[in-house]
């Protein structure tokens, strides 16, 4: 017989398996609670989904113990910026001595046999997965009656999401991917590589699926917009069906958000970012004081002081504010040249303050996204290009 167990020395974020022998009863541990349990009934199962959220924006003890910032070590909240930057030559260092351990992303060789934040991605990433799927497993192999049907669909709703989400990085960044379905490390650990098609295939089956599982409301616990819904859903199907050159569908879910105007609409440049952002589709809150950079975003923390290629820099046009309002110079030194560094959130390493107000959360999905992706279909479909309102 095989027992899953939820560890709760975070808040459900870490889920593990053990085994037993039908022969022998053995008792469960003192720190932990098993499936039954934690499917017991609606309020125990959502203590593991909010670990699910947790792991995404603050990792667990290992991650969160990390330094520098985590917003450079966890997929979730930084990482994949900092290393796709590097990749695209957005993001360099001046001095090799500075961002060593970028080289390898700097020079387009993204291997788990380089050194670098790689093996970062890949660990942290694939740790999101292993949680979506234990939280997907629970919920399905659950039998209690006090676990109600809504709670049971959103549970799985938004943990496929987040297992879809982070597939996505992880095939776009890697190509030949693990596809990992199961929290059973017998049928884990000498999975094969998938093929990148296979592994669209079960990223657009879960979103698919997700989305008749979860609402369209931003209420209750979610007014911050704080967990997953239908939109988010919907916004990332129209981001793979663009990458799969289905344009039509791309179309179709991007313009589907773009017409909830009661919800969304596009702010002023200096107020994408504020936690009360009508552009937000979906963001992440940290609750985490305890990891030295306050009340600043890992991601706004993470990118300060980094620079931006002279490439970047110079394709902003004349007069785009976004130069002047995301971006910050810098100064230089006598080792280092002037030059700019991002700084679309305004809470970073350098004005945080700990236990301070989030005017910020880490942003994951937002609108306008959808109008690049609606324009980027409509050219693939042969359409006229929309323009926004």
């Amino acid at each position: 017989m095989r027992k899953l167990t939820f560890n709760i020395a975070f808040a459900g974020a870490f889920l593990l398996a053990t085994g037993c022998n039908k022969l022998l009863d053995i008792k469960d541990p003192v720190n932990s609670i098993t499936t039954n349990q934690v499917f017991q009934n609606d309020e125990q199962a959502f203590t593991a989904l909010n670990g699910l959220y947790s792991y995404l924006i603050s990792g667990g003890e290992y991650e969160a113990t990390m330094n520098p910032p985590l917003g450079s070590d966890l997929y979730s909240a930084g990482g994949i910026t900092l290393a796709a930057g590097h990749l695209a030559d957005e993001l360099y260092h001046p001095s090799i001595s500075g961002q060593y351990q970028y080289y390898a992303e700097f020079a387009n060789k993204l291997s788990l046999r380089n050194p670098g934040y790689a093996a970062k991605i890949w660990r942290t990433a694939y740790k999101g997965i292993f949680n979506a799927n234990a939280l997907i497993q629970g919920v399905k192999a659950s039998a209690s009656k006090d676990f109600t049907e809504a709670a049971r669909n959103r549970i799985l709703g938004e943990a496929m999401a987040v297992r879809a989400m982070s597939y996505f990085y992880l095939v776009n960044l890697f190509e030949n991917i693990p596809l990992v379905m199961s929290i059973d490390f017998n049928e884990t650990q000498n999975l094969p590589s998938a093929k990148p098609t296979e592994i669209y295939q079960q990223i657009i089956k879960d979103l698919e699926e997700a989305s008749g599982y979860l609402t369209e409301n931003y209420d209750g616990n979610n007014t911050e917009r704080i967990r997953i819904n239908k939109w988010y859903v919907k916004a990332m199907l129209a981001r793979v069906y663009l990458y799969v050159k289905d344009y039509g569908q791309a179309y179709r879910h991007a313009n589907d958000v773009i017409g909830q105007t009661a919800l969304f609409r596009l702010e002023d440049l200096s107020g994408v970012f504020g936690v009360n952002s009508r552009e937000v589709i979906f963001q992440l809150k940290q609750i985490n004081y305890s990891n030295g950079y306050g009340n600043s975003t890992p991601e706004g923390n993470a990118l300060t002081g980094r620079y931006m290629t002279p490439l970047l820099v110079n394709a902003f046009e004349t007069g785009d504010n976004r130069k002047s309002l995301w971006t910050a110079p810098l100064t230089g030194s006598p080792s280092n040249p002037t030059g700019f560094t991002p700084a679309k959130y305004k809470i970073n390493a350098t004005n945080q303050v700990v236990g301070g107000y989030r005017s910020e959360y880490y942003v994951v999905m937002r609108l306008a996204e959808m109008y690049l992706i609606r324009s980027e279909a409509n050219l693939g479909r042969g359409q006229p290009i929309k323009t926004m309102p």
